[in-house]
Order: structure tokens, then C-alpha cells, then sequence
């Protein structure tokens, strides 16, 4: 609209409550709108209708000097005072290129979208890394699956990471992106009733706003949230007091899958994650070998076998070679690390060690044992061996050297163990065999 149109040429008059009730009688009894212009502010107006209701609109000309029409809300919710601000910071808005109209088509665009899962939180998790079955629950091959474009499918921790955005930011995965800030993400972190749950799930979304942002699908300033707590390196390690009182328990006739599985850890250094995805197929008892297909720095690894980790195998029985080695009841995945941890703890008097503390530990015992450096890296199956040099050009893994020390090891946890027996229930048939099988080593 280029010109002034004859209904915007009224005389302007400072508006007052009066005058306002006043034409809203006028317009009931002549049937007939009104527009009032007020002579407080330029450009305000009050359209009354003879219904009753009356609007507040900014008449003010754009930088392409086209007169436009900008509604600012309703009277009397919208009093006088208010109106008049609420004109001043509109045209000024309005100077600088801004477009109200075209932004609150956008705000409610958004908002639909957002009813419809479109640009929210959980829409970019899909696009990022694609949706996660519940635990104990299957993503439904029959539901429409999520165009995936991001990087998180490939990761294996994909399913963690975004179940633990989804715990922590709840709150947030049905709000539309477009209006979402740093501050937004910041308070809910913040506000989490568990630090470490809320600092590892901002280190999980960070990366996944940060490429959001590279596609403009949020700010840039939206992923510059902090952790609610510091990242502390882990230095844990168990003392023998606290291994003479564990192995039993990790050891006994009734120990549970779960105990099976970290004793396994112990004796192969192996991280959680590799023990709780071991199948038959990958392990060869005979040869006393146990292959991981693929580990966190994407190499497979070859982990040579004691007789005692032979052992505890042997004694759950093979099964088919797609059969999870350590399962949980319907051969299902261990997923309650948790709770059966704490169980351990309470029940041999630990306490504040982690699954990983138990690779910590052993690779610790092997530092004290005499194992050199680069054997130990290479039984940790880290990339770089001993140095970045020996890592580019040396590719050997030290295989019998790592099955000795992890020969070793296990002689020792055993010698730990016997020495513990006086504590804790070790059974007297597993006792005697120990004794008749070899000397203990302490």
C-alpha cells in the first residue's frame, strides 16, 4: 500500500479512557467503525467496531516507504499507556528493517509445526541420529521412519546419548527449536536434581545444536551452554582389600549374569560395552582366544584368554554363535548396571567404584606387576601404543606378551581372592580346586 488511505486521514485527538467508551456507544448505536487516531503517539490508532470490541494499530510507513498497518493488541487488555509503548518500539523495529507481520505468521507457523513434532528438539534428535527403541521395547517397523542426515547413527553410543538428552531435557522436546535459547537449555541443566546426569547430557547435545546451527536450523549461540558440574578425571583404582572383598562375590555358585560379566572385565580388561555385546561366535575356547569385531576406536581386538576366564565361560555354556554371551532374561542385553552395581556393593561392603574403575584396576596391577607400558596399552586395545611414533609405525599388538600379563593378572585376583576367603563365603569345593591346581600366587 503506497498512500494514506481515506479511512487513515482522521483527525488525531489524545486519547483518554473517556473518549474511548464514548465511541464505542457511537459505533454500537450508528452501527458503523470507527477508527480513532491518538494525538499522544504517531501512527497509533483505535479501530472500535460496532460489536463492542476495539484494536490497537500502528500506521507508520516501512523503509521501502510503503504505509503499512501493524496490529498491537486488543482494549482494554492493551491500556492507553501500554499501547503507546508498544507503538514506539514498533516503529522503531519497523525503521530498522524488521517485519511484525511477517514475524508472527512465522511464531505461528512454528508453533503448528511444533504440535506436529516439525522443528522441535525431539525432530532434530530423529534428523541427527534417528529414533531409539525404549528400553525393553522395539522401534515399531511399521511406523514411518525419520529421515536421518546427521552423523549419530554411526556412533555406537547414539542410543545413550540420546536417551539421556531425552531424560534431561524432557522439558524441551516438544518446544520449537526456532525459539529455543542458550539460557532455555542452561536453566533446565541447571535446575536437574543429578549433576552428572545433566553435565554428561549437555557434553551429549552439545555437538548436536552445534550442527544444527551449521544448517540454520538454530542460533549459533544456543549450543554455548556449560555443564552444570566439572568433568573430573577419574583416577579410581580398588584397593586388595576391596578386591579380597569383591572377587567372591563376582565368583560365587549363585553369581548373577551381571557379576559373571564384571569378574569377565577383570580378567580381560575389557571395557562394559565389549563384555555385554560378546557373543559365542566370538570366542574360541579351545584356542583361548575371544575376538571383538569392533571396539570404540573402530579396530577389532584380539583378547587372549586365561584358563580362568576359559573357565568362567565354560561354566555358563555355550550357546548359538549370535547368542549374547552375558544376557539378561530373554536374551536381551544387560541394561540394569546401576542397580545390580550398588546390589554388589551393599553386599560386599564397597562402595564408589565404577565398571570402568575395574579395567582401571587391572591394567594398575599389571603396572605393579612389572608389565611394560606398551603391553598394557595393547591389552587395553588403546590406538596409540607407548607413543604416537610407536603407534604410526609399529602396528604390533605384543599378543603374547598381553596373554601373559593377562595370565598373570588373573593368578593374582585369584591369589586376592583365597586370601579373602576367611570373609566372605567362598565355596569349600572351589577353595580345595584352587589349592590342588597350583600355587597361589599373592
Amino acid at each position: 500500500m503506497n498512500g494514506l488511505r481515506a479511512e487513515d486521514a482522521v483527525m488525531a485527538v489524545r486519547l483518554t479512557e473517556t473518549a474511548i467508551n464514548k465511541a464505542l456507544r457511537d459505533a454500537a448505536a450508528k452501527a458503523q467503525r470507527r477508527d480513532l487516531a491518538d494525538a499522544g503517539q504517531e501512527g497509533l490508532r483505535l479501530r472500535v467496531t460496532p460489536s463492542g470490541s476495539a484494536s490497537w494499530v500502528l500506521a507508520c510507513r516501512d523503509p521501502q516507504g510503503g504505509m503499512r498497518r501493524f496490529p498491537l493488541g486488543a482494549w482494554p487488555a492493551l491500556n492507553i499507556t501500554d499501547a503507546r509503548q508498544k507503538a514506539r518500539s514498533t516503529r522503531e523495529k519497523v525503521r530498522q528493517g524488521a517485519d511484525p507481520i511477517a514475524e508472527a505468521k512465522k511464531l505461528r507457523a512454528i508453533g503448528r509445526d511444533a504440535k506436529e513434532g516439525i522443528g522441535t528438539l525431539g525432530a532434530l534428535l530423529d534428523l541427527y541420529g534417528g529414533p531409539v527403541a525404549k528400553k525393553g521395547e522395539a522401534v515399531d517397523g511399521e511406523a514411518p521412519k525419520a529421515r536421518t542426515i546427521g552423523p549419530g547413527a554411526a556412533l555406537k553410543s547414539w542410543p545413550e546419548t540420546r536417551r539421556r538428552v531425552e531424560s534431561v531435557f524432557a522439558s524441551l522436546m516438544r518446544r520449537p527449536l526456532a525459539t529455543a535459547t542458550a539460557s532455555d537449555f542452561q536453566m533446565v541443566a541447571d535446575a536437574h536434581p543429578s549433576k552428572a546426569s545433566a553435565s554428561a547430557a549437555v557434553r551429549y547435545v552439545r555437538p548436536i545444536l552445534k550442527w544444527a546451527a551449521q544448517r540454520g536450523y538454530v542460533g549459533r549461540d544456543v549450543a554455548l551452554v556449560d555443564p552444570p558440574a566439572a568433568v573430573k578425571r577419574r583416577d579410581r583404582v580398588l584397593s586388595r582389600d576391596e578386591l579380597a572383598a569383591l572377587l567372591p562375590a563376582l565368583s560365587a555358585a549363585e553369581a548373577n549374569t551381571y557379576a559373571k560379566a564384571l569378574r569377565f572385565m577383570l580378567l580381560t580388561l575389557c571395557r562394559r560395552d565389549e563384555a555385554s555385546s560378546a557373543t559365542w561366535g566370538d570366542v574360541d575356547l579351545e584356542a583361548g582366544e575371544w575376538r571383538i569385531p569392533e571396539t570404540k576406536n573402530g579396530q577389532p581386538h584380539r583378547v587372549p584368554l586365561s584358563w580362568q576366564a576359559v573357565e568362567l565361560l565354560a561354566g555358563i555354556g555355550a550357546g548359538k554363535p549370535t547368542t549374547l554371551i552375558f544376557a539378561a532374561r530373554g536374551g536381551e542385553k544387560l541394561a540394569n548396571w546401576d542397580r545390580t552395581t550398588k546390589t554388589i556393593m551393599e553386599a560386599t561392603g564397597t562402595s564408589g567404584w565404577t565398571r570402568h574403575d575395574l579395567r582401571r584396576t587391572g591394567a594398575t596391577m599389571l603396572g605393579e606387576m612389572g608389565v611394560e607400558p606398551h603391553v598394557i596399552e595393547a591389552a587395553l586395545n588403546h590406538t596409540s601404543i607407548h607413543s604416537q611414533l610407536a603407534a604410526t609405525y609399529n602396528r604390533a599388538r605384543y599378543f603374547p606378551a598381553v596373554k601373559d600379563g593377562l595370565q598373570r593378572l588373573a593368578d593374582r585376583l585369584d591369589g586376592i581372592e583365597a586370601g579373602g576367603a576367611a570373609m566372605h563365603s567362598l565355596s569349600a569345593e572351589r577353595a580345595k580346586r584352587d589349592v590342588g591346581r597350583r600355587t597361589v600366587a599373592v
